[in-house]
């Protein structure tokens, strides 16, 4: 069993300024904000703490949005997550799908906080987490010289560059 940081949420967006900007609203709610750049950055935010509810933006570079939903709902499923975007996706797996959406554009912060606060009391303040299995690395030799690796904590697949050995 894991805790759950109290009145903690993590705000992940490519966009400084609109964490900033939630950053803002919400600490004036009492939340305590972490910030991630990226869905990378935020997996390895949720190694340290268990945020109360995620709010991540779709379009982001190095994992995306719907990539980083996927990682929270197999990793952290009772972990209630904001999907925010300029414009919402018509179609969205299952899976990944967000608890609640935000356009961006059309913030409105009272009930962006109103939001946030309901979720967050529907989160437990201990939370049994599915047990990780650790995947070995498996590497396969891609087109062009790529190695395709797979990441332990997430499942996805990334691709390294091959380089040469150099024999001395």
């Amino acid at each position: 069993m894991r805790e759950v940081s109290p009145n903690t949420v993590l705000l992940v967006d490519d966009d400084a300024n609109v964490r900033k900007l939630f950053s803002v609203y919400l600490q004036k709610a009492g939340f305590k904000a972490l910030h991630a750049e990226n869905g990378i950055d935020a997996i390895v935010r949720l190694r340290d703490t268990i945020p109360k509810v995620i709010a991540t933006d779709v379009e982001m570079p190095r994992m995306s949005g719907i990539e980083f939903m996927s990682v929270v709902r197999r990793r952290f499923p009772p972990i209630p997550i904001v999907g925010v975007s300029e414009a919402i996706p018509s179609e969205v797996l299952a899976e990944p799908k967000p608890d609640v959406w935000f356009c961006k554009g059309a913030l409105n912060p009272s009930e962006l906080v109103v939001t946030f606060k309901y979720l967050a009391r529907k989160v437990p303040d201990r939370i049994d987490l599915p047990q990780v299995v650790p995947v070995p690395v498996r590497t396969l030799v891609g087109p062009a010289g790529y190695f395709n690796l797979t990441c332990t904590d997430c499942l996805p697949l990334f691709r390294a560059t091959r380089k040469p050995l150099i024999r001395t």
